[in-house]
Formats: C-alpha cells, sequence, structure tokens
C-alpha cells in the first residue's frame, strides 16, 4: 500500500464508523423491537403484567382500550409476616451527680 494512501484509508475508516449511528432504525426502541406502528388498522395485543392478564385494543379511528383482569388473592402465595428480632436489652445509664449551689446563709444580729 502508497505510503501516502494509509493516511487517507485511516480518515475513511474513521467517518464510516462516526456514520454508525446516524445509520440505526428509527422505528426500534431501546430493546430493538420496533414501535408500534398500526398503520390505521385495528390491533390487539395482550399480555401479562404480574398477576393480571392486560388485553390492549387499537381501532381505526384511533381510540384506544385497555382491560385488565386481575387473579383473586386466593391463588397467589401466602404472605407471612416478617420475623420479629427482639435487640439487647438496654444498658445501664450512670449519670455523674449535679452539682447544686448553695448560697451562703445570711445571718442578722442585733
Amino acid at each position: 500500500m502508497n505510503p501516502l494512501l494509509r493516511p487517507l484509508a485511516l480518515v475513511a475508516l474513521l467517518a464510516t464508523g462516526a456514520m454508525a449511528p446516524a445509520a440505526a432504525d428509527p422505528y426500534k426502541d431501546e430493546s430493538g423491537h420496533g414501535k408500534r406502528r398500526h398503520g390505521g388498522r385495528e390491533y390487539k395485543e395482550a399480555f401479562w403484567d404480574g398477576r393480571c392478564k392486560v388485553e390492549r385494543k387499537w381501532e381505526k379511528n384511533g381510540e384506544y382500550k385497555e382491560k385488565r383482569k386481575c387473579k383473586n388473592h386466593a391463588s397467589r402465595a401466602p404472605a407471612y409476616e416478617a420475623p420479629v428480632y427482639a435487640g439487647p436489652p438496654p444498658g445501664v445509664v450512670v449519670q455523674p451527680p449535679a452539682i447544686v449551689i448553695q448560697p451562703p446563709a445570711i445571718v442578722v444580729r442585733p
């Protein structure tokens, strides 16, 4: 390779790498899945969100509906109370004696 073309090839390679983010697909979100574009037609999707089944529906006029159907509480695992830990016994508090200042007695003699 010609020594004069080597820097030019390096610049071209770096410029191609800098343009790669600009070539990213704008119709994909961070997870790599496409954004939901329904093209003016009706669309439904259903998925689970915890104990609830969520059904979403988009209509042609742009109206959006969402229904949630949750399972009752009996079907979930029992909830246990948090354990109670007894702390250390309280320590003995020793306070220094208070300082008492008494004024001198006043004695009046005739």
